[in-house]
């Protein structure tokens, strides 16, 4: 009996993650969730449900993805949950590779996407996204809510805080730490490291902003 399974996100990244769940056997999407897609309309043949509403009207077990790659967003999202009935299931797509399982944590609602790579001693906090090709090297440790989006290179013994945004093609280099709510741009160098709530980007990056909090 399939797991059912229900996405929060029905934009581009829900529909990867669409796909990404189909190549699962144990699971069966049984729709969508988005605040800002008329309940009812069908994306990739899969019905919106509604928005956040639905959960907080769930009086069953619901398991829950989270599609969304903004890390404030997630966070949110999952503070404005008030349903005990929600589950987050460790969705991991089949050419994802782990080298070393046993030494590998990976907390819950994370989600590994296709071709991502992830060697020995590493912690990934929940909610976790490692987007396509995205490589994590040994002793790393990456915070609640955090995204790397596509082709980003982790070296090891690298520490990245909660609800970090790393762009695509970013490279963080060894034992570099990126603090709380940091922004690393798209095809960033980072070899220094990032205060808390900085946005930084370039080669090598440079803080450009500092966020509030």
């Amino acid at each position: 009996m399939k797991v059912p399974l229900i996405i929060y996100g029905a934009g581009g990244l829900g529909r990867e993650i669409l796909s990404l769940v189909r190549s699962l056997p144990q699971y069966e999407v049984l729709g969508f969730l988005d605040d800002g897609v008329a309940k009812g309309t069908l994306v990739k043949g899969v019905k919106v449900l509604g928005g956040i509403e639905v959960l907080h009207s769930s009086d069953h077990p619901v398991n829950l993805v989270l599609a969304i790659g903004d890390p404030k967003v997630k966070a949110s999202i999952v503070r404005g949950i008030k349903s005990p009935n929600i589950e987050y299931p460790i969705l991991r797509h089949p050419t994802a590779v782990i080298q070393d399982e046993a030494a590998v944590v990976i907390g819950k609602g994370t989600i590994l996407c296709a071709g991502s790579i992830l060697t020995t001693d590493i912690h990934l906090g929940s909610h976790v996204l490692v987007n396509l090709n995205t490589t994590i090297g040994h002793d790393t440790s990456i915070g609640n809510y955090s995204s790397l989006m596509p082709g980003v290179n982790v070296s090891g013994e690298v520490t990245i805080g909660n609800s970090v945004l790393i762009g695509s093609g970013s490279s963080i280099l060894n034992r570099v730490q990126i603090g709380d709510r940091c922004v690393i741009g798209i095809g960033s160098v980072v070899n220094k490291d990032i205060e808390p709530g900085v946005t930084a980007a370039g080669v090598p990056a440079r803080g450009i902003r500092r966020g509030e909090g």
